[in-house]
């Protein structure tokens, strides 16, 4: 695929005056997040790539924001799922909507997020340079800082349970301009394509929330396509808005469904199996000291998200009843 800037202007130009450009879904998932997801779409309302639509996921909100949606933006599709089936299950309800009404990508979006108006056709013009492309990502920065990365393409490390992304924290002054694959793509924004899904599935709806990101990208390169870093495609992200930059419940999650994620896509025989858990508590213990939650919360929910992996429980995490421990 060209790498050069030219040779993708070329081909954007092309699809622009294409009588039929590919169809896209943006789906964006909203649960409770009136104020967020009504500054996403009036930005998205902005996009210019020819042939898109908007769904909007309703998780079962109980602020009244699904009937706000339906009243202010009536040219938008709603579902409302009725019940809050994590980002996993709505984002897979909003995919497999869209792929039945014909879409050729869907774009799963966060409602936190700001996007620039040619952020849909910078993907569009690197996965249709490349029918091996799977899935997209574009260049992610923090809301409240517009010129700092928050995501310019990500890491991971199946011995480790850990990843980072590219350039987080840093000021943007192009070095990272280049259209590339990454091992990691984000959820925040994701484009992938009609053919991905067929060939490795959506969204894996028991993990609900966490995870569910890297487990779809190390499916897509198992499965020999490629997962692309797009930079030409912008947006600005609010960071953590649903559940907070850290939680007990994000402790569950992670733990349980990093365990999940790396002995289905980087199986392992059983001694190294297990020596690569150690590792795993490890890092995670580590990650722990360094975060601002209480200790011991943050240590109980991470051994529950353990223990129900070893014994199979996924789903939405049950809300610990008062004077029950749950370890």
């Amino acid at each position: 695929m060209p790498e050069n800037l030219e040779g993708q202007a070329v081909l954007i130009r092309q699809m622009m005056t294409m009588n039929t450009p590919p169809l896209v879904y943006v789906i964006l998932l909203n649960w409770n997040g009136w104020e967020d997801t009504r500054e996403c779409l009036d930005s998205c309302l902005k996009i210019s790539y020819p042939n898109y639509r908007i769904l909007v996921v309703d998780n079962g909100s109980t602020d009244g924001s699904g009937d706000m949606i339906r009243e202010r933006y009536g040219s938008i599709e709603l579902i409302q799922t009725g019940s809050n089936l994590g980002f996993t299950g709505g984002n897979n309800i909003g995919m497999r909507h869209a792929l039945n009404k014909g879409a050729d990508y869907v774009l799963l979006l966060n409602n936190d997020t700001i996007v620039d108006p040619a952020f849909v056709t910078e993907l569009v013009a690197a996965m249709e340079t490349d029918k091996m492309v799977g899935i997209a990502c574009s260049k992610i920065y923090f809301y409240d800082h517009p010129d700092v990365f928050w995501y310019a393409g990500a890491s991971f490390h199946p011995w480790l349970g850990w990843g980072r992304h590219r350039g987080y924290g840093q000021r943007d002054t192009g070095q990272f301009d280049r259209v590339e694959q990454t091992v990691r793509p984000t959820g925040c924004a994701l484009m992938a394509s009609r053919e991905l899904c067929s060939a490795v599935g959506l969204l894996r709806e028991e993990f609900f929330i966490y995870c569910e990101d890297t487990d779809w990208g190390m499916r897509t390169r198992n499965a020999g396509y490629k997962v692309l870093y797009v930079p030409g495609s912008r947006l600005w992200h609010k960071v953590s808005r649903v559940m907070g930059r850290m939680s007990g419940a994000s402790q569950y999650y992670s733990a349980r469904n990093i365990l999940a994620c790396i002995d289905t896509n980087a199986p392992l025989p059983a001694v190294l199996r297990h020596v690569r858990y150690a590792i795993v508590l490890a890092n995670l213990l580590l990650g722990l000291v360094t975060q601002n939650i209480p200790k011991r919360t943050g240590l109980r929910y991470l051994l529950r998200g353990l223990r129900h992996y070893f014994e199979g429980s996924f789903g939405k995490l049950e809300a610990e009843r008062p004077g029950k421990r749950h370890v």
